[in-house]
């Protein structure tokens, strides 16, 4: 009697362990989720900023007249700019980036007073511009949907894209809102992880 009930809950313990072996995932951290093809934008701080320079990049897309989640999102990377330099990674393997969904509006000049108004050091966090048609080729080669609405308005989406050394996507967030602002503590764990496997 003994026997009979061994065997039956023997296989049963065998096959559940397999299936948790080969089904379970690898554990894998920031798996690779896309390739982003190398760029090439304005740098308003400098000259031109080529995307394919060795750098782990957090990037969100904004747009100056943004009355809410963009500047709330550059409150967050303010923060980020701060944790990153208390780490050393600021600027030597991590960069910031934003990139302006309205380079007609969004001039050099304009970009810059409004990046002042975040403390922002471009020794690591770069503010980007483009033609239309390059903002549309960057924008598309993310995946980022906008649109221009009524007025100086846009309608965007809201991921930000952590882009690692060898311009591999790596992890997306959300950008902030009134209720939630940016998921730091997950980001600068994510970005110590790339940091670690470069």
């Amino acid at each position: 009697m003994g026997k009979k009930i061994f065997w039956p809950f023997l296989l049963i313990g065998l096959a559940g362990f397999l299936c948790i072996y080969w089904f379970w995932p690898s554990g894998e951290k920031l798996p690779v989720l896309d390739r982003i093809e190398s760029f090439e934008l304005e740098d308003v701080h400098h000259d031109v900023y080529k995307s394919d320079n060795g750098q782990i990049k957090l990037v969100a897309f904004f747009y100056t007249n943004c009355p809410d989640i963009c500047p709330l999102t550059m409150f967050d990377f303010q923060i980020l700019q701060k944790r990153l330099k208390n780490e050393g990674l600021f600027g030597e393997s991590v960069e910031l980036v934003s990139i302006t969904l309205d380079p007609e509006h969004d001039t050099k000049q304009v970009i810059r007073n409004y990046a002042r108004a975040f403390e922002t050091d471009p020794a690591g966090w770069k503010w980007l511009r483009g033609s239309t048609e390059q903002t549309k080729a960057v924008t598309k080669e993310f995946q980022m949907q906008y649109r221009k609405i009524e007025g100086d308005f846009f309608t965007h989406s809201v991921t930000m894209y952590l882009i690692d050394s060898n311009n591999q996507l790596r992890a997306l967030y959300d950008m902030a809102n009134a209720k939630k602002p940016v998921e730091k503590e997950q980001i600068l764990a994510d970005i110590n992880e790339l940091v670690r496997q470069n």
